[in-house]
């Protein structure tokens, strides 16, 4: 018995912090896929293998669900494995559960892409065969979502989780209230072409959404007035999309990046910390830049209708040690 499957990294297009405000998000799906595969063992015990240790974690299951490790604790994706086996509410015996997240690592480097939202993906995917739930893509997208959120006290919107389960090139996300959401399934305009820059910096996403929640708080009125009108944009932006419109989307995705850091001048967030050299390299040929996702370094996005200047700037980027690849 094998049971096989994968979910894919991601990259936030547009809609950052305001998609915690039930503003559109777009998402994008990366090259880059986390993949787990559960086997049988000759053992009582289950064992967890993972791609970034050379040995294994052996492990049972108590009456109570719970993870017994029998040696060394992997933390991280142990943690997201007990919380699969909660949420499934069942238990299993001589196992072997192999987590190969070499996808999301260049050299020694971790890519900030969302490999832990891809593991609960793939885990949850793979529990779904091995436990013969037969679960909807709707519930296993939430139960991915459920588990990500536990494993990582994670604060998020949860699309990243989304985006990786479904791997679509690019999703239009929404939040309404707390727990219900829509996603719909978007074509970008296909003479816009993406490339994703890694830097040198590294960023904790759970921090910067804390000091904007903080800021939030802080200045209420300059925040009433200013979310609608970033929402407003992510709407313009998305409307433009759905147009076809490759140089409407351009405009409104600039118009969104300047609200963006003029909230983030305000909060002190850091958003754009570790990016500023990118983005002036960025316009000197032409091409838009922002963060992605949280931001405060890590991954960036080069956007343009432009391949030849596009090329232009990866070439030299590449040239100057930073690794990119395309979306």
């Amino acid at each position: 018995m094998k049971i096989e499957s994968t979910a894919s990294g991601k990259a936030f297009f547009c809609g950052e912090y305001m998609a915690l405000e039930g503003g559109r998000a777009i998402i994008l799906s990366t090259p880059q896929s986390a993949k787990v595969l559960i086997s049988e063992t000759n053992e009582t015990n289950n064992i967890l293998v993972s791609s970034m240790s050379d040995h294994g974690y052996p492990f049972l299951i108590d009456e109570k669900l719970k993870i017994v490790w029998l040696e060394e604790n992997p933390k991280q994706l142990g943690s997201i494995l007990s919380e699969g086996i909660s949420q499934f509410n069942k238990g299993f015996s001589g196992k072997s559960i192999a987590i190969d997240t070499s996808d999301f690592f260049y050299g020694e480097r971790k890519i900030g892409i969302g490999s832990s939202a891809a593991v609960s993906a793939a885990l949850t995917k793979a529990l779904n065969k091995l436990l013969d739930l037969r679960l909807t893509s709707k519930a296993m997208i939430n139960y991915s979502r459920e588990i990500h959120n536990r494993s990582q006290d994670s604060l998020g919107s949860g699309f990243d989780v989304i985006a990786s389960f479904l791997k679509e090139r690019a999703l239009s996300c929404q939040l309404y209230g707390h727990e219900s959401y829509k996603h719909e399934r978007i074509q970008l305009p296909e003479e816009i072409k993406i490339f994703a820059v890694v830097n040198n910096a590294c960023s904790q996403t759970s921090q910067m959404i804390n000091r904007y929640e903080a800021a939030k708080k802080k200045y209420k009125d300059y925040f009433s007035n200013h979310a609608p009108k970033m929402k407003s944009e992510l709407d313009r932006l998305h409307d433009s999309i759905l147009r076809n419109d490759s140089s409407s989307m351009m405009n409104s995705l600039t118009s969104y990046n300047e609200l963006l850091v003029e909230m983030d001048n305000k909060f002190s967030i850091g958003v754009f910390d570790h990016h500023h050299d990118l983005i002036d390299l960025a316009k000197n040929y032409g091409v838009f830049y922002k963060p992605s996702g949280s931001g405060g370094g890590d991954l960036g996005l080069l956007i343009s209708p432009d391949k030849i200047r596009l090329d232009k700037i990866c070439k030299e980027l590449a040239s100057k040690g930073f690794y990119l690849f395309e979306i």
